[in-house]
């Protein structure tokens, strides 16, 4: 019962926090979302950052499952990256809350929604590093700094898809797979005999 409360109740933050961003939610607003008293949301959460903290653990929870998902044995290093990358972009696009932390960020500067998107790409980059590390021990690609170089991969990555679109227009995806390959990854590849 308690574990149905929390869920209903996270829910209607995700969905109080996608609407009104973190500036604009309330403990009120979710409650009525969720249909319960105020007092019942403070049973289980401390207040508003706490709410928010745990919205924000289920959002990188999710999209280190579908990093992963998107890594599969059979495909090359570069190819298991790009699609994971794709993915994740895809999920930023559509999902609510990361597209209202972002508009708040940039309209407002909100302090708690610029945490909240570093804690999300901290995520990002932890699971590239993850997958360079592995590469790395099996001998597939050659990073003498994985984290660095997964902070690099991300940040080209997104100025690639973000910011080149945002200037020059769209490009397809086949597009950013073969920039993606010549110019981040053929260094990591091909230097791996040093």
């Amino acid at each position: 019962m308690l574990e149905n409360k929390r869920a209903l109740i996270l829910n209607a933050a995700s969905n109080s926090f996608s609407m009104y961003g973190f500036k604009g939610t309330t403990m009120d607003k979710v409650a009525n979302l969720a249909g319960v008293g105020k007092g019942t949301i403070y049973t289980t959460f401390k207040n508003k950052e706490d709410l928010f903290d745990a919205v924000l653990q289920q959002i990188i929870t999710e999209m280190e499952q579908i990093f992963y998902k998107c890594i599969l044995p059979e495909k090359s290093v570069s190819e298991n990256l790009h699609a994971a990358l794709d993915q994740l972009l895809e999920f930023r696009k559509d999902h609510q809350v990361m597209m209202k932390l972002t508009y708040e960020v940039r309209m407002f500067g909100t302090e708690h929604s610029k945490r909240a998107l570093e804690k999300i790409e901290d995520a990002i980059i932890d699971c590239i590093e993850t997958q360079l590390t592995q590469a790395v021990e099996q001998k597939k690609i050659y990073a003498s700094e994985p984290r660095i170089t997964a902070f690099l991969l991300y940040k080209q990555y997104m100025a690639l898809v973000f910011d080149y679109e945002e200037k020059y227009g769209h490009l397809e995806k086949k597009l950013i797979s073969k920039i993606f390959q010549q110019h981040f990854m053929y260094a990591l590849i091909h230097n791996k005999e040093m």
